[in-house]
């Protein structure tokens, strides 16, 4: 099949629609999200930007299935490189769309060494992803799930913990509208140990968090914080799992205190608030002094680089780091990694 092939196909969503399958697209980079089907139409033609760029490419996770279901749910989880303008570029789209038409769309989860597009998630994405396409699919849910309930309800004790799937957590997380788990939740978080805690967290940063939780999470925090050898990942974790609460004010006052902590500029810490809580640093105090934490911070002059591009090529961040960026309250060392950054760039 040669490249006029593509002419009669206007994309990839084109594609699957003269298939005649049904189809929902994912956001795998900073949370694992639904977009919008004509969100994607416009990023996939050319006329927005990707919403939420991740190392200047666009994570994606699609399900593919027939209205009659009489063939199995497809999966890709595809990764495609933004142009300066963070834009899909019609030559990768166009060259994704022949592939497919080469192979009649028959992709899978499994890594494809012939697509250059394909990647594999991390095991944890890979268990969230599952849980929410479970349930906006109505499918049930795994069949770890009720073991999680099980555990988070603390019937048979906290310390046990070993046998908890994380299938089963990402499930838990995923409904928490449903059988009061978010209530279990809860009252659990403060209880459990740190590492059913940490596959929590990996999991809840994709969930819409209710006030309950979110402020068991800063229970968390402040005790952590307090310590004379404060955990820097625990605090991080913690980050990961607040980073979608509802109160988003709560949010900026928790990143806003650990930031005027030394943990604040841990470079794990970092990681946390500039990929999962960048919609905070649209906050003009919160995002100063997120960047002299990362601009004290140890992994230097190149961490902060790699960062600052990460984030500015968010659409509509530039402007809330351009200002952090031009506040006469920054100090020296800021003001030296600025400079820094401006040489690179010129």
């Amino acid at each position: 099949m040669n490249q006029d092939s593509t002419q009669d196909v206007n994309g990839i969503s084109d594609f699957l629609n003269q298939a005649g399958t049904q189809f929902k697209i994912f956001d795998m980079g900073r949370r694992i999200q639904e977009i919008p089907k004509d969100d994607f139409l416009s990023f996939e033609q050319g006329n927005t930007a990707y919403p939420l760029p991740l190392q200047q490419q666009a994570w994606l996770g699609f399900i593919v299935w027939t209205e009659d279901k009489s063939t199995e749910l497809v999966i890709w989880f595809l990764r495609f490189p933004l142009d300066a303008a963070g834009k899909l570029t019609s030559g990768i789209r166009d060259d994704f769309v022949l592939r497919l038409l080469n192979k009649d769309g028959q992709q899978s989860e499994q890594d494809d060494e012939s697509n250059p597009y394909g990647y594999k998630p991390k095991q944890e994405q890979m268990a969230s992803f599952h849980a929410k396409v479970a349930k906006v699919l109505n499918h049930p849910a795994s069949s770890y799930y009720e073991h999680a309930r099980d555990y988070f309800s603390g019937k048979p004790g906290f310390d046990q913990w070993a046998f908890v799937g994380f299938q089963g957590i990402a499930d838990v997380c995923a409904r928490l509208d449903e059988n009061s788990n978010a209530d279990q939740l809860a009252a659990a978080i403060e209880k459990i140990p740190a590492q059913p805690f940490e596959a929590l967290a990996q999991c809840l940063e994709h969930e819409s968090l209710n006030d309950n939780i979110s402020l068991a999470i800063t229970r968390l925090i402040d005790k952590e914080l307090i310590k004379t050898d404060c955990n820097a990942n625990y605090i991080s974790l913690c980050i990961r799992a607040l980073s979608n609460t509802q109160n988003h004010q709560l949010l900026i006052e928790q990143l806003e205190k650990i930031l005027k902590t030394p943990t604040g500029s841990n470079p794990e810490v970092i990681a946390s608030i500039s990929g999962r809580c960048w919609l905070a640093l649209q906050n003009e105090s919160t995002s100063l002094l997120f960047l002299e934490a990362l601009a004290h911070c140890a992994e230097g002059q190149e961490f902060f680089n790699l960062v600052i591009i990460d984030l500015i090529n968010i659409p509509g961040m530039q402007d809330s780091i351009h200002k952090a960026v031009r506040s006469t309250e920054r100090s020296e060392k800021l003001s030296q990694a600025i400079g820094e950054l401006f040489k690179n760039f010129t």
